[in-house]
C-alpha cells in the first residue's frame, strides 16, 4: 500500500473516532462486550487511564515503518449508531493492519473478552478494508481467535436487541 494511502486511512480512522465520541448515538466496544459477562482484570481503571493517554500517541509511523504496532482508536457508524473504542494493539505490516491484539492481565478469559477483541477486528476491517487476524494475549500467551467475524456480528445483533 502506498504511504499516502495509509496516511489518509489513518486520518479517516481518527476522524471517525472523534466523531463517534461526540455523538449521542454511540456504543463503546467495552459496553457491548460487557453485556456478555464481566471480565476479571484487576486493572480496569488502569486500562481507562491508558486508553485516555493513547490519543497523544502518533500512529502515523505505521505508514513509514516496515512493521509497526500501536494502540489505535477505532469507530464505525452503523444504522443503530456508532461503535467505538481503542484497541490495545493493531499491528501494521507495510502500512496494512494485519493483526489486532487485546491484552488481558489474567488467564481463562471469558466470552466478553472474545467479543471485545472481535469487535475491534471488525472495526479494523471496516476502517481499513482488510481482514486482520485477531488475538487475545493472556497469561503470557498469544491466543488466536478464529471465527472472530461471527463472534462480532452475533454480539452486535444480540446486544442491540436488548
Amino acid at each position: 500500500m502506498r504511504r499516502v494511502d495509509v496516511v489518509k486511512l489513518l486520518d479517516r480512522c481518527l476522524s471517525l473516532y472523534e466523531e463517534a465520541r461526540k455523538s449521542r448515538d454511540r456504543f463503546s466496544v467495552s459496553e457491548v462486550a460487557g453485556r456478555f459477562s464481566r471480565g476479571r482484570g484487576k486493572g480496569a481503571e488502569c486500562g481507562r487511564r491508558y486508553h485516555r493517554r493513547i490519543l497523544q500517541l502518533d500512529p502515523y509511523s505505521a505508514a513509514y515503518e516496515e512493521v509497526w504496532a500501536c494502540p489505535l482508536p477505532l469507530a464505525w457508524r452503523f444504522r443503530f449508531g456508532w461503535l467505538y473504542g481503542v484497541a490495545d494493539q493493531v499491528v501494521f505490516e507495510k502500512g496494512v493492519p494485519t493483526r489486532v491484539v487485546e491484552y488481558k492481565s489474567y488467564r481463562d478469559t471469558r466470552r466478553s473478552e472474545e467479543v471485545q477483541v472481535s469487535l475491534y477486528g471488525l472495526l479494523v476491517m471496516f476502517c481499513f478494508a482488510t481482514r486482520p487476524r485477531v488475538f487475545l494475549y493472556e497469561d503470557g500467551r498469544l491466543r488466536p481467535l478464529p471465527g472472530w467475524e461471527v463472534i462480532a456480528l452475533t454480539a452486535l445483533s444480540r446486544a442491540l436487541k436488548g
